[in-house]
């Protein structure tokens, strides 16, 4: 057996001094040259410490437990942004969970990359990797266990996301998906009536609603900026119709008071019911997403000439034109035009005051 090393039941442990302080720790491994190679790194780390003043090898996990540990609120991230994080880091574990911060430099992160490409990962996909991984580097920055953090010099402009292309939900599709029953169908009418994102309709609250106004104040956006979305009459019916928990202040909920969470999968198993029965039955369905409600709110707003492409910008709460032109793509050039030109029907007095002219 090589000097400095040991077994276990078969795995291999390493055992050295320095300074007169003995070490041991195990290799993780049951191949000799593997566990030659460890057993120098450790020895290296060792020494580095001891001689050399370094810090302490942090593993990767337990950097993440001290980054997780601080929270969303301190990191400076939304509560969904640090879930997200969390998944990315999840799924690179097999990549890093053996590492030591310190270890952790540029060539590693490319070839992470690398492998992530390979495997069919989305640039989009990549680009929020990345996002997490610096984010946790930075902490170790913060905490003075390393100097500066590699994740920077990864250009996460190269990883541009491709925008989905807008398909909007067919009206034989959206009969069949709303002639289910249950409260929680009334969100989705709902995202269909208004253009809310699903988080905002599932954290809408009773006392957001002016309904002299006729608005909702949203404060759990995307852009975390504070929103009013205009709210048609059955807009109002719908919310109108939930029943109001004696204790909890959200419009919409389940069981003993809880508010929706996941509710693009609770969406997601409805839709595949729908779709068994429709086979069963011989109909076409086209599946559909909870966001293609948005998606086809936004069109039809242009379409009816509610107002311009401005003002729609404002109701789904972009942070830029860009994003709500691609609405214009579903009209005609007329309706194109409309929109560009802020061509206005009276659909707002309609909805305050009837259908009657005065």
């Amino acid at each position: 057996m090589p000097k400095g090393l040991y077994q276990r039941n078969g795995i291999y442990w390493a055992r050295f001094k320095i300074k007169g302080i003995e070490y041991r720790e195990s290799l993780r491994t049951r191949s000799l040259a593997t566990a030659e190679r460890r057993l120098k790194a450790a020895k290296d780390g060792v020494q580095d410490r001891v001689f050399y003043g370094a810090s302490e090898a942090i593993t990767w996990p337990a950097a993440v437990v001290s980054w997780s540990a601080k929270g969303y609120n301190a990191i400076g991230i939304k509560a969904s942004t640090f879930d997200r994080y969390l998944t990315s880091i999840g799924q690179l574990r097999a990549h890093l969970d053996d590492k030591d911060v310190q270890k952790i430099d540029v060539r590693l992160l490319k070839s992470i990359v690398a492998d992530r490409q390979r495997h069919g990962a989305t640039n989009a996909t990549i680009r929020r990797d990345m996002t997490a991984i610096s984010s946790v580097l930075a902490h170790a920055v913060d905490m003075e266990w390393i100097e500066e953090n590699p994740a920077k010099m990864i250009d996460r402009s190269r990883f541009k996301e491709r925008k989905t292309r807008i398909i909007l939900p067919r009206d034989e599709s959206l009969e069949q998906v709303f002639a289910l029953p249950g409260r929680f169908m009334d969100m989705a009418e709902l995202a269909l009536e208004t253009g809310m994102r699903e988080e905002e309709i599932a954290s809408l609250e009773h006392d957001r609603i002016d309904r002299s106004r006729m608005v909702a104040t949203l404060e759990a956006t995307k852009t975390d900026r504070v929103r009013q979305v205009t709210l048609t009459k059955r807009a109002l019916e719908i919310i109108d119709r939930q029943p109001r928990h004696f204790k909890k202040r959200w419009v919409f909920w389940r069981g003993d008071g809880q508010r929706y969470v996941e509710v693009h999968s609770e969406f997601f198993a409805k839709l595949s019911r729908v779709a068994q029965k429709a086979t069963q039955e011989g109909r076409d369905f086209q599946r559909f997403r909870f966001h293609d409600l948005r998606h086809l709110f936004a069109v039809r707003y242009l379409r009816d000439r509610r107002g311009s492409i401005y003002d729609l910008q404002q109701e789904l709460g972009h942070s830029s034109i860009k994003t709500t032109e691609r609405y214009l793509d579903h009209l005609t050039p007329d309706e194109r035009q409309a929109a560009i030109r802020g061509v206005a029907q009276d659909w707002a007095h309609d909805q305050r005051f009837g259908d009657e002219k005065a």
